[in-house]
């Protein structure tokens, strides 16, 4: 049993660690923030990484620095995150391949539902499948037909990735069997459906946008319930005849588990105030982005529900980390 004094002693020392915690808080940041971007340069998550990492340093008054650390379908530079200290000043930008990687690899270096959490779900999106020049393809109808004589080649950013499963996902949906080529990132995938030694990579619309406009490749259909604005001339995959064809993207910011609660409302404030900017969301919108508020409750439970969804597909699917 505690005497009055060890009680005093234990009510100061928890007293001091709550003054510190709210004053280390209030000086957040005091030094550079790191964005950890888990993918090559020239995807949608760098050109959203480069965007907040820019504002929130305005914001902020304090640089904010993009670092890319690619590979593992986004393990990488999840990993490098979780097992960095918890103080706010390293965080990773991931989108839908953090949840489709867990529902593959069971031997994740971390743990995506225990060694990081939430701070904000930044932007939802919609999922497009670009065609290259090697096989001409214009619609989803042109896709079928030719994968009955050719073998259709996709680029993905690594088993497990968004790209892997919205091509497998389209595989199911078509009824139809094209072949995965995988890449450090899904950036490479494009300059190599560019080159012409690919045929379709089917992704994010926010990172398939510059290809299209560019003219090395064409959108032939979206994986929503709509039309993209962005894209309004690109049909659905269920106008196309493929209902079962469905599928989105996100984007959001994660910091290690143990990072205070003071630091990560911070951080969430802070991209909420320059997404919600009307330059902010002029931005998203040209990546097909539009801006979302989500408590950390609501994130967390959403990434629960996307790792159950995607491995059910997985294992539907036979899609496992060595195949």
């Amino acid at each position: 049993m505690k005497t009055p004094m060890k009680l005093l002693a234990s009510a100061l020392l928890v007293l001091a660690t709550l003054l510190h915690a709210a004053s280390f808080a209030q000086e957040y940041p005091a030094k550079p923030v790191t964005i950890v971007i888990p993918f090559p340069p020239g995807g949608s998550n760098d050109v959203l990484g480069r965007f907040l990492a820019d504002r929130l340093g305005k914001l902020w008054n304090q640089s904010v620095i993009v670092e890319n650390r690619p590979g593992g379908g986004s393990s990488i530079g999840s990993n490098s995150v979780a097992k960095a200290p918890p103080d706010g000043y390293r965080m990773v930008l991931v989108s839908s391949s953090y949840t489709t990687n867990a529902a593959t690899r069971t031997d994740l270096p971390f743990d995506p539902l225990k060694d990081l959490k939430p701070v904000s779900m930044i932007a939802r999106g919609q999922v497009a499948v670009l065609t290259g020049s090697r096989v001409p393809m214009a619609t989803l109808a042109d896709l079928a037909r030719e994968s009955k004589t050719k073998t259709i080649f996709y680029g993905t950013a690594g088993v497990g990735s968004t790209q892997h499963f919205y091509a497998e996902l389209l595989n199911d949906a078509m009824g139809i069997k094209m072949t995965g080529v995988p890449y450090k990132g899904g950036q490479e995938a494009l300059l190599d459906l560019q080159a012409g030694r690919i045929d379709v990579v089917v992704g994010s619309l926010g990172g398939l946008l510059a290809t299209a406009a560019g003219g090395k490749g064409k959108l032939i259909a979206v994986l929503g319930k709509s039309r993209a604005t962005v894209a309004p001339t690109v049909p659905t995959a269920t106008e196309s005849g493929f209902k079962d064809a469905q599928a989105d993207n996100y984007w959001a910011m994660f910091v290690p588990t143990a990072t205070p609660d003071t630091i990560a409302r911070k951080i969430h404030e802070g991209i909420r105030v320059v997404t919600h900017t009307p330059e902010g969301r002029q931005f998203l919108a040209k990546m097909d982005g539009e801006p979302t508020e989500s408590s950390e409750a609501e994130v967390t439970a959403f990434v629960k529900t996307e790792i159950d969804y995607w491995t059910k597909l997985a294992r539907k699917l036979n899609i496992s980390a060595t195949n």
